[in-house]
């Protein structure tokens, strides 16, 4: 009987459930960030936790730590090792709360240095945890609480331990975020910051239940009386269930740095109290596949559920002129993503698309459509300071242009700097020039190399404005972190990596 009901949740799973009539699909994403290497417990708790969503039908996300994983393999525990491996399985950092962090030990890296240490020290977990679950891609990674850096994400898609990179960053914080939904950022789809579309349940108070329940149905309904659904994010981790107090916090609190031999396991809640926490969360798993609106996913499936089609379609001669008259209207307020149906262009596209167009012009090369646009990173420093000339000619323009078009090919990132002869103009002033010199490729209309178009004069980053400004604010709230930890420079680099910021869209068939 057990198994037959097991396989009816699963194939409930694959059809992904039915949305009420004219409603839009939700979908929820069930996360468990699996980090404590210290109690064997908690090794008991995530083979219960992941048995008990299978008996459901459901799968969910679990970001193990690298550590995590190898702890696992040296007890001897390949069931548990079997039961997450039914799931999505995701990265959340080697040692996770061992000192330094992410966010401390990028805190004064600049870019390129930044993601070959984030590389350097995260890779060799990320492929332990690729070995021991037997998992060919890992489906996500997401910071160990609150030490975020922008170089952790734009080096997912190199990371050499994964075939194809990892494509999702599936976490929370409010570092960076966009309308409380999935976007695009440093080169990966992010699931992060979700404001009021993430909730949870307290596992440990009994009157916490039905509000959790009001609150997450709420939610769904929302989103379903909007043209594209949405996204609910849910995290939990499984020590939750069997802690007083996060295993961390009694080791590492405020930078604390005990060597292995001293490290304490937390105390833990009685078997009563972690049966009482399951049950209830059984009861919120239940009321959660009772809802007509939603659907299950896991980070795997994210990727299929909001691709980035330009990658694979281009660009048509459509949203080229789009682009064009939007960046020259726009240039004195600020530049910004372009949205547009089913598809959506960063600046770092928008820049790409431009250089293209006005390479071809002013070489005389064929022009093909729909443009090839490659996913460029943003610049990996701050724009020149000095005055950009109200104009460029033809000939400077035929020339830097080419010299853009190299940098991008071999590069793969806008550069922080244009130079126009022996002046370094910043991209942003140039991209207006970019839209100035492709708005007046008319039919029949041929390159004159004596012409000149207008700059951009300080253009504004819009995208950059959606990066936190305090740093404090969303470092520091962290108990891992040490009293006082400050981390601007690492904000400094987002604002850069804001250049490639879009809204994630829903592929077309997705809500079918």
């Amino acid at each position: 009987m057990r198994r037959l009901l097991t396989a009816l949740g699963l194939l409930a799973a694959l059809l992904g459930g039915v949305a009420s009539a004219g409603a839009s699909p939700v979908r929820v994403i069930l996360w468990f960030d699996t980090e404590d290497y210290l109690s064997p417990n908690d090794d008991d708790a995530c083979l219960r936790l992941a048995n008990l969503l299978t008996e459901r039908g459901l799968r969910a996300t679990f970001k193990v730590v690298g550590e995590k994983a190898r702890v696992l393999e040296q007890r001897g525990r390949r069931d548990v090792i079997a039961a997450l491996g039914r799931h999505a399985i995701g990265y959340h950092a080697n040692f996770h709360s061992v000192h330094p962090t992410p966010s401390e030990y990028l805190a004064e890296c600049g870019w390129l240095d930044g993601v070959a240490e984030f590389n350097r020290r995260e890779g060799p977990g990320a492929a332990d945890v690729r070995r021991i679950f037997r998992v060919s891609e890992l489906a996500c990674y997401g910071q160990p609480g609150s030490s975020w850096a922008p170089q952790a994400i734009g080096a997912l898609a190199g990371m050499a331990v994964a075939p194809h990179g990892v494509p999702c960053y599936l976490d929370d914080g409010s570092q960076v975020g966009l309308e409380n939904r999935p976007f695009w950022y440093a080169g990966a789809l992010n699931v992060f910051n979700l404001g009021v579309n993430q909730t949870r349940m307290d596992l440990h108070d009994p009157a916490a239940l039905e509000p959790a329940k009001a609150r997450v149905g709420g939610i769904a309904r929302r989103l379903a009386a909007e043209a594209d659904g949405g996204l609910i994010s849910i995290y939990y981790h499984p020590c939750e269930w069997i802690h007083r107090e996060f295993w961390d916090g009694v080791n590492f609190r405020r930078g604390a740095n005990p060597p292995r031999e001293q490290w304490r396991p937390p105390p833990q809640l009685t078997p009563a109290e972690t049966d009482a926490a399951f049950r209830q969360f059984a009861q919120y798993l239940d009321h959660l596949r009772s809802l007509p609106e939603i659907r299950f996913v896991t980070a795997a499936d994210l990727p299929l559920i909001y691709p980035d089609l330009i990658r694979t379609e281009g660009a048509t001669r459509e949203e080229l002129i789009r682009m064009t008259r939007r960046i020259l209207a726009d240039r004195a307020s600020g530049l910004d993503f372009m949205v547009g149906t089913k598809r959506a262009f960063s600046l770092a596209d928008q820049f790409d698309a431009l250089s293209s167009v006005v390479a071809a012009w002013t070489t005389g090369a064929e022009l093909k459509l729909p443009l090839p646009i490659r996913g460029l990173l943003g610049p990996d420093s701050p724009p020149p300071t000095n005055s950009t000339p109200k104009a460029i000619d033809g000939y400077a323009l035929r020339d830097s242009v080419g010299d853009v078009r190299n940098y991008l090919a071999t590069q793969g990132r806008i550069p922080a700097r244009v130079m126009i002869g022996a002046i370094a103009v910043p991209p942003a002033d140039y991209l207006v020039a970019l839209a100035a010199a492709a708005d007046e490729q008319q039919p029949g209309r041929a390159f004159a190399p004596a012409d000149n178009f207008p700059m951009g004069r300080q253009t504004v980053v819009l995208p950059a404005r959606r990066i936190a400004e305090d740093s404090a604010k969303v470092f520091g709230g962290w108990i891992i972190h040490p009293e006082g930890f400050r981390a601007p420079r690492i904000l400094e680099q987002a604002r850069l990596q804001a250049w490639t910021l879009k809204p994630a869209q829903l592929a077309p068939s997705a809500n079918h």
